[in-house]
């Protein structure tokens, strides 16, 4: 029986591996960094399985182009803040509009759920935190959070199809 010729991938090829660990590598160029090196992504766990069902979502994500950037993970704390102080602030909207923002981002989403990851964030978690808000009295209206959620969330792609 005749050898087969031995080949290489082609570069930005995505590659799966064992390693003397034992267990199961997968590696995917999802393309290059700031400072020109290429951007690789890992996923490993002992089931090849599951190694390669991560290999080829990774590949889904970066031929949609919805692959965050590297080193990107912000939290819902972090986003609000940023909000806050450069996107809803004045001149684009009133002082007064300003201060219930920044009320009801300091007061009652920060410590309810700013600890979240925004790229795990879920559009249900938002809504069952209206109601973690300690006694009645401290409650904002859920018409307020509501508005601040819609109008500071970040567009999330899937958020239209599930809402």
């Amino acid at each position: 029986m005749p050898r087969q010729k031995m080949t290489r991938k082609p570069s930005g090829a995505s590659s799966i591996y064992k390693g003397k660990d034992g267990y199961w590598h997968g590696r995917v160029t999802i393309g290059t960094k700031d400072d020109g090196r290429p951007d690789r992504r890992h996923v490993m766990s002992k089931s090849e399985a599951i190694v390669r069902k991560g290999v080829r979502d990774l590949e889904k994500l970066r031929d949609e182009k919805r692959v965050p950037k590297a080193g990107e993970r912000w939290t819902l704390e972090k986003w609000l803040n940023h909000w806050l102080e450069n996107i809803a602030c004045p001149p684009n909207v009133s002082e007064n509009t300003h201060a219930g923002y920044r009320v009801d981002v300091e007061k009652h989403l920060v410590p309810a759920i700013g600890g979240q990851k925004l790229v795990r964030l879920e559009p249900e978690l938002l809504i069952m935190s209206t109601g973690r808000y300690g006694p009645r009295s401290m409650r904002p209206s859920s018409g307020s959070i509501s508005r601040l959620i819609r109008y500071s969330s970040p567009k999330h792609p899937d958020w239209s199809k599930r809402r």
